[in-house]
Formats: C-alpha cells, sequence, structure tokens
C-alpha cells in the first residue's frame, strides 16, 4: 500500500509550474468509470508535489525521499530546461533504484526528448512507451490540458491496475450506457456484457503476465548491479574496503527493496548471497567475527527458503556452510570448520542437480582444514576424492583455478611427510595448471595462486637438495609477491610475501649461507608482526613466532648464542599464547620448537625428550617434529632410534642430509656431546 498514488516531479519554472498544478488537479478530481470502481480499483486518491525549490545541498530532503519511496507512479513534467535539475534527475534515478522505472511516466511540454529529458529516465529502455506529449505551439495551457486529460490516462490507469485501453473503453461504454435506448433487449445486453466480461479477463491475464515479466527484470537488472561491481573490484588492488562499504550499502538498500518488491523469496535470496560476499570482504580484511555474523545471517536466509521450497537456497545453504568453515578456518578454529565443512559436503551431494565442481572445491576446503587439524589420512581422502570428480570435467578457467588449488594443497600434505619427490611432482603440475589458467585470464587472484604454488615448489625442491631450480622459483615469486603485497589492505597478499621471505631464509639456512637467512627471516618477521597487530588472529600470531623461532635457530648455527636465545624466548612466548587455541599441527610445532629450545640452550634433555615425544604421538610423519624427536633421543642415550629416524629424513632428500649435518654441526659447535652417528 503506498501513500502516495501520484508524484509530479518539475522544474520549478513558469510554464512547468502552472502545468503541474493543473495535472495535479486533473488527476486528484479524476474519478474512475463506476465499473472499474466496482471491481476493487481506485484512482488518484492522492497525489505529490513540492511546492518549494529544493535546497542548495546535494541531498534529497528527508521529506521527498520519503514521498518517493512510498509512491505508486511518478510524473515528470518535461521542457527545455529539465536537463538543467539535477533534483529532477536524482528523483527519476531513485525511482529506478527502487525497481519501478516502469512506473515513471514523462510529459512532454517543450522541446523533444533528447533535449528535455533528465539524464536518469534516457537509461529506462521502453520510457517512450509511456511518453505523454501535450506540446503546442505558443504554449496554449488550456489546449495542452484539454491534450493531458486524454494522456494522463496512461497513468490513472497504472494507479487502477489495469491497462489504458481497458480504462478507455470503460470509458466509452459508460457514455454509451447513458444512451442506450430501453428499448434494446436483455440479450443484446447480455452478449454485451459478457464481451467486455471476457475482454477484461484477457486484459488481466496479460496484465499479469506482463507484470511477472517486469519483477522478474527487475530482480534479474538488481542482481547484476548490486553484485556485479563488487565482483569486477575485487581484482583491483586496495578495493577491499571499498567493496565492504558498497556491500554495507547494498544490504540497507536490499532490506528497502524488499518491503515493496512483490517477489519475495527471489529479493531473499539476492539478500543472502549479499550477506554471503559481505562476508569474504569482511574476512579478506581480517575482521573475521563480522565476516561470521554476515555469514551466519546468509545461513540462516537460505535455510528459511529452503525449507519454504524455493530451490536455489538449497545449493546456497551448501555454499553458506562452505563459507563460513573458510572464515572459521581462518580463525584457527579448525574442529569447527571441520564441521561446517561436513554439513556443506552433505548437502551439496543431497542436491538433485548437484554441481561436480562445487563439490571437488568443497572436498578440497575440507582436505585442507584437515592438515591444519594434524590429520593427514582424512586430508589425503578429501584430495584424493576431489581430484577423482575433476578427472571428467574440461579444462575450463574454473576447472583449472580449483584443480591447482587442490594439487597445491595436496603438495603441501605430501612435502610435510616428507615425500619430496612426489610432493615436486604434485607442485609442479599445479604451476602448470596455473599457467595455462594465466592464458585464459589473468588475473589477480591466478597470479597470486601461482606465487603461492612456487613458493612452495621452491622449498620442496630446496629440502630434496635441488637448490639451482628453487632459486630461480624463489626469485621469480617474490618479485611478484612484493608487488600484490603493495595492496596493503589485502591481509593474503601479505601473507604469502611473509611466507615467501620465510621459506627463503630456511633454503639459505640449509646451504649455511646464515647472514643471508637472517635477512629475509627479519624481512617475514616484520610482515608477520604487521598482520599480526592488523588482525589480532592466533593463526597469524603462531606465524609472528616462528619467524622469531627460525631467526633464533640460525643465530645458533651462527653461533651467535645470547642473540640466538633471545629469539627464541620471544618466538616460544607468541606462539604458546596461540597454539593451544589452534589445530593439532601447531600444538605438535610449538611443542618441537620448545623441545628444541630445551635442547640446545637449558640442557635439560629430560625436558627436551618430553616435549619432542608429545609433539612426535600428535604428528609422527612430520619431519620437523620427526627430526627434532630424533634429536632429545639422540642426547638422551636412545642413539639406536635418533639414527633410525634421522636416516629416515636423509633418504628423503639431500636438503634435509644437510639440514641434518649442519644442525648435528651446530649442536656440537656449541658444546653438545653425544655419540657419533651415520646418517
Amino acid at each position: 500500500m503506498f501513500d502516495y498514488d501520484v508524484f509530479f516531479s518539475y522544474r520549478h519554472r513558469p510554464l512547468d509550474s502552472e502545468i503541474t498544478q493543473k495535472l495535479f488537479n486533473l488527476a486528484e478530481n479524476y474519478r474512475l468509470p463506476a465499473s472499474l470502481r466496482e471491481k476493487g480499483m481506485h484512482g488518484v486518491r492522492r497525489a505529490f508535489r513540492d511546492t518549494e525549490e529544493l535546497p542548495v545541498s546535494r541531498i534529497l530532503t528527508d521529506t521527498i525521499d520519503d514521498a518517493l519511496r512510498s509512491t505508486d507512479c511518478l510524473v515528470v513534467v518535461c521542457s527545455t530546461d529539465t536537463p538543467s535539475s539535477e533534483w529532477v534527475d536524482r528523483e527519476v534515478a531513485t525511482f529506478i533504484e527502487l525497481g519501478r522505472a516502469d512506473h515513471v511516466f514523462p510529459i512532454l511540454i517543450s522541446g523533444d526528448p533528447e533535449t528535455s529529458f533528465p539524464a536518469s529516465m534516457k537509461l529506462i529502455p521502453d520510457i517512450a512507451d509511456r511518453l505523454m506529449d501535450i506540446r503546442i505551439a505558443g504554449n496554449d495551457t488550456r489546449r495542452m490540458m484539454s491534450l493531458a486529460a486524454t494522456e494522463m490516462l496512461k497513468v490513472i490507469a497504472c494507479v487502477a491496475g489495469c491497462t489504458e485501453d481497458e480504462l478507455v473503453r470503460e470509458h466509452r461504454i459508460e457514455q454509451n450506457s447513458r444512451t442506450v435506448k430501453r428499448g434494446v433487449s436483455a440479450a443484446a445486453a447480455f452478449v454485451l456484457i459478457l464481451a467486455v466480461s471476457l475482454s477484461l479477463m484477457i486484459q488481466a491475464r496479460n496484465f499479469r503476465e506482463e507484470a511477472g515479466k517486469r519483477e522478474a527484470a527487475s530482480m534479474k537488472i538488481l542482481s547484476e548491479l548490486t553484485y556485479g561491481l563488487p565482483d569486477r573490484l575485487a581484482d583491483v588492488p586496495g578495493s577491499y574496503s571499498r567493496i565492504k562499504d558498497i556491500l554495507y550499502s547494498n544490504t540497507e538498500d536490499i532490506n528497502k527493496i524488499l518491503r515493496l518488491t512483490k517477489n519475495k523469496e527471489a529479493g531473499e535470496y539476492e539478500s543472502a548471497v549479499n550477506y554471503e560476499k559481505l562476508a569474504t570482504a569482511e574476512s579478506v580484511l581480517g575482521m573475521h567475527d563480522e565476516a561470521l555474523d554476515s555469514e551466519n545471517t546468509a545461513i540462516s536466509l537460505f535455510e528459511t527458503l529452503a525449507k519454504g521450497g524455493y530451490e536455489k537456497a538449497e545449493s546456497g545453504a551448501a555454499s553458506g556452510y562452505n563459507n563460513r568453515a573458510i572464515i572459521l578456518n581462518s580463525a584457527g578454529r579448525y574442529e569447527d570448520a571441520g564441521a561446517d565443512y561436513d554439513k556443506a559436503i552433505g548437502l551439496q551431494q543431497a542436491l538433485a542437480r548437484g554441481d561436480d565442481l562445487v563439490l571437488a572445491r568443497m572436498l578440497f576446503n575440507s582436505g585442507a582444514n584437515a592438515i591444519d587439524m594434524g590429520n593427514g589420512n582424512l586430508a589425503a581422502e578429501r584430495f584424493e576424492q576431489s581430484l577423482e570428480l575433476f578427472g571428467g570435467m574440461e579444462r575450463s578457467a574454473d576447472v583449472l583455478d580449483a584443480l591447482s588449488t587442490v594439487k597445491y594443497n595436496y603438495g603441501v600434505l605430501l612435502y610435510r611427510s616428507g615425500l619430496y619427490g612426489d610432493a615436486a611432482s604434485m607442485l609442479s603440475a599445479a604451476c602448470d595448471d596455473l599457467n595455462e589458467l594465466t592464458g585464459i585470464n589473468d588475473s589477480l587472484h591466478n597470479r597470486s595462486s601461482y606465487v603461492q604454488t612456487a613458493s612452495m615448489l621452491a622449498a620442496c625442491l630446496t629440502d630434496a637438495g635441488k637448490y639451482e631450480e628453487a632459486d630461480r622459483y624463489y626469485e621469480d615469486a617474490i618479485k611478484a609477491a612484493e608487488i600484490l603485497a603493495q595492496d596493503e589492505e589485502n591481509i593474503s597478499s601479505q601473507q604469502m610475501l611473509a611466507e615467501l621471505y620465510n621459506n627463503r631464509g630456511l633454503s639459505c639456512n640449509i646451504r649455511g649461507d646464515y647472514a643471508a637467512a637472517d635477512e629475509y627471516y627479519a624481512a617475514a618477521s616484520e610482515v608477520y608482526r604487521k598482520i599480526y597487530e592488523k588482525t589480532g588472529m592466533d593463526p597469524d600470531r603462531a606465524s609472528y613466532a616462528v619467524s622469531l623461532l627460525n631467526t633464533g635457530e640460525n643465530a645458533f648455527k651462527a653461533r651467535d648464542y645470547e642473540r640466538s636465545e633471545q629469539f627464541f624466548v620471544r618466538g616460544l612466548d607468541e606462539y604458546s599464547k596461540a597454539a593451544d587455541s589452534l589445530g593439532t599441527y601447531h600444538r605438535a610445532q610449538y611443542l618441537t620448537w620448545r623441545s628444541y629450545y630445551e635442547l640446545i640452550h637449558l640442557r635439560d634433555y629430560a625436558a627436551a625428550l618430553a616435549s619432542s615425544s608429545a609433539a612426535y604421538e600428535m604428528q609422527p610423519d612430520n619431519t620437523l617434529v620427526k627430526m627434532n624427536y630424533a634429536y632429545a633421543c639422540l642426547y638422551s642415550g636412545n642413539d639406536e632410534l635418533a639414527e633410525k629416524l634421522l636416516s629416515e629424513i636423509a633418504s628423503a632428500g639431500g636438503g634435509e642430509e644437510d639440514t641434518i649435518k649442519r644442525d648435528l654441526q651446530a649442536q656440537k659447535d656449541a658444546g653438545l656431546v653425544s655419540k657419533s652417528i651415520d646418517i
């Protein structure tokens, strides 16, 4: 129900104002034919026009804005003075934004559409169909209003809910009924009424069909305008804060449109999609609590629509749980994320017309989260299931994007398990997929993915002892990452650069170039510190802690023992405050680093063995965990187990062999005494 049936928009000029006043009176005094009133229709009961000039400010007054939003039809009085009025244009634009462009009616009093229409009106595709032309040479207002009496029937028909032809016909029927002779037979009258009734039924049906089409078109335009811009901006550096603001604004606008649209379910679905995109933008900006709130709203909307039988909402609910799991993973809540991934996979598999690509991505996400949980078996199972689905797909851009991501994460899992040959093959295949993808679409996202994958491949090649090949990947990746990291608000780009610096430091450390390693570790620590200060999230704190611990381990090999201990203390302090809230992987890593500190600085071999043994029990396949457990065994008298474990690690690649040799030499230089072992 609208407060006003008609809003008159016009320029405050003598002719425009005079015509508008007359149109206002004509509209409110028009009497709808009795036959239409009997059907519950009504004419113009209340119209609105602003008799005052608009303010100098660039904002519509609350009165006018409220009137526009509660008006059924907008009549724009168009003259050659109209295009220079910013306010008339804003009033038209507001009506378009409300999804009622098909209820805008121009009435031309001078000039022509090109010279007299405001800019926004020219954007309405079918505006010419509703043009009311009352131009008269010399601007004779009496003759102009004579034309207006007929032309305004377009507006009155829209208000009444009938077609213009129907309104005109009822006029004629009512006029003719006054002159019909009493001698006309009842049969003739019946035939006439029947014909009119049939015509009315046809017209009503056509009107309903047309209204449905316009409603669907409005929702489509709303969707494209609302979500197209954020999606395009996502590939522009420094844009995520702006995307967030746009999506916040969209949320308010959509809620207003939902109060007016007849297609409530479609509107609520679009609202849910908007909340989901808002959650993604907030997550990228490190606003994880806000992101979870937005995603929870989206899931609630999707589930309510799905229960009501709205088909699209079923896949929306699956997507919602998947996206919430991604946010939970970013926040370090791996167990909660795992439960949501399972829910998303179950919902996706239950869809009557499920999308294998979407399911493959969900399986991969679940596998990546399983790695963070320390569950390598589940991760491998999920990755294999995902790769199996990809086997039957064409290598489109979307498929290549998802496929390369699965291979990357599978490669990480294999790398952490010390299977460097298999890991390098998987990561190299991922790089090939990304090169193919970049050839199709050279986007920011695709370049970022390549940098991340090349970085991990370089680390794997380093541990395998293929240093020169690793250096080529590192150099290319760091150069590209430093460019991407210029977007300071994109946390993902910052994390990627920090990881690259850290891994390059590890590479230098393995080869004994401790000075270069120290520089890279310092660069990584600085970036990680800034990330943690911005997000306050435990996973970022853990990354910062590891960069400090790497610096301490490097200083130990360089025989700077005081500095080494300082960095170990700082790193362990930071890690201890984050590890308990994270998954098994991080808890095992923390215990491993603590055991090494207890070994090389405290010389408390029993404590070192206890810490490393607990870590090994959690993650026996993790190379770093296994290596430090071996060192603790070595200095606690279990030489046989130490030699066995270190030999297994060394056999995985030349880089690991070099690492063990340099570790043992550094321990010997620091005065730790053990049995000499052969690896």
